[in-house]
């Protein structure tokens, strides 16, 4: 081959070098994927990740440890607030008149204290040798299965993952506290007889009433409520004249007035004289009737009545009193018992995570 030959051989053979097919390794590619699964990873990260709420002696408890305690919490106000109609209008009340915090932040405080006091007193308890007895364990499984079958949602259920084994294990320290609670209190120097001295018999003695009503009231047009015409109150009184005679000769008033009966109704209650809603003149008249004394139909500002004393000297107020008193004592000073316990304790929250959760959606659907 002469050298022209050779020279136009080298030049094809370069340009087939430079116009080759390289293999697809451009580091661009690999950049991207990587920077793909990196956010990938934080996004996956952000939703799996829980911020602690509290640490206990260095042990962190995020919103998953802690959950039945703001369930508890959480459950009992949304009942308050579906009673005022639902609709979040208790949880945004103020929590008192002389402050600014509402319902749904006291709440907060109330679960996250509750969760702190709970794991603090299980630790001690454990400390002290304390266990789950047969009782106890069969008291757990109730308590259990009927959160799961009757009192906790299916979506709640969903919602905080509450499976049996963990609500197994949050309720038995629940009861394992109660317990060692109970043995703290018994401990206490607390003088009941002295407690119970303080309270008056006269002050909540009981009357025990049943009575049969009719409305002299009625509404306008406007919806306002308004006195009834004088046939129409003619028309009340004859109505529940009609069951007078009746009246006493019936043991059981509960059954007295027929079904189809909607104007006539039947009330068993109770009230003291300190604290009734009945006018002066009508509580005067029934606390000086004798047991199983029936009264004439009397006539109140809301309508007329006809009543029958069951019990002019019941107990039952002022029993609750002294025992509302003696656990009001016994509460105040165990607190001060938790608080030396407490102390021993590294206790410290996540402000900033707690500030995040809305008390009412935390664990509710």
């Amino acid at each position: 081959m002469n050298n022209s030959k050779k020279l136009r051989a080298r030049k094809k053979e370069k340009n087939d070098r430079l116009i080759e097919k390289k293999p697809l390794t451009k580091p661009w590619i690999f950049t991207s994927v990587a920077l793909l699964l990196v956010l990938i990873s934080a996004l996956l990260f952000d939703q799996l990740y829980q911020s602690p709420l509290i640490s206990i002696n260095s042990k962190k408890y995020t919103i998953s440890d802690l959950s039945y305690y703001f369930y508890s919490v959480e459950s009992t106000y949304a009942y308050y607030d579906q009673m005022l109609g639902g609709g979040g209008t208790y949880w945004d009340m103020p929590a008192s008149e002389t402050s600014d915090v509402t319902v749904r932040e006291q709440a907060k405080t109330e679960a996250v204290n509750a969760a702190i006091q709970n794991e603090v007193l299980y630790k001690e308890a454990i400390k002290a040798g304390y266990a789950l007895t047969a009782e106890d364990k069969t008291t757990v499984k109730d308590k259990v299965n009927s959160l799961l079958t009757s009192q906790m949602s299916a979506a709640v259920i969903k919602k905080n993952n509450f499976t049996k084994k963990y609500l197994t294990n949050v309720v038995g320290k629940a009861t394992l506290v109660t317990r060692y609670t109970q043995d703290k209190i018994d401990a206490l120097p607390i003088d009941d007889a002295a407690i119970k001295a303080t309270i008056k018999y006269d002050d909540y003695r009981q009357y025990n009433i049943e009575y049969l009503f009719v409305s002299t009231k009625t509404t306008d047009d406007k919806d306002a409520t308004v006195d009834m015409t004088a046939d129409q109150k003619k028309a009340a009184y004859d109505k529940i004249n009609g069951y007078y005679d009746t009246a006493k000769t019936t043991k059981d008033w509960s059954k007295l007035l027929p079904d189809t009966e909607t104007d006539v109704t039947y009330k068993a209650t109770n009230f003291v004289e300190s604290g009734t809603t009945f006018s002066v003149d009508f509580e005067k008249m029934m606390v000086g009737m004798k047991n199983a004394d029936i009264s004439d139909i009397y006539e109140d500002e809301t309508g007329y009545y006809i009543v029958r004393m069951i019990d002019n000297n019941s107990s039952e107020s002022y029993d609750t009193a002294v025992k509302d008193a003696i656990s009001t004592k016994e509460n105040t000073e165990f607190q001060k018992v938790y608080e030396g316990i407490a102390a021993t304790y590294k206790i410290s929250t996540n402000k900033k995570a707690i500030g995040k959760l809305k008390m009412g959606t935390i664990t509710l659907e």
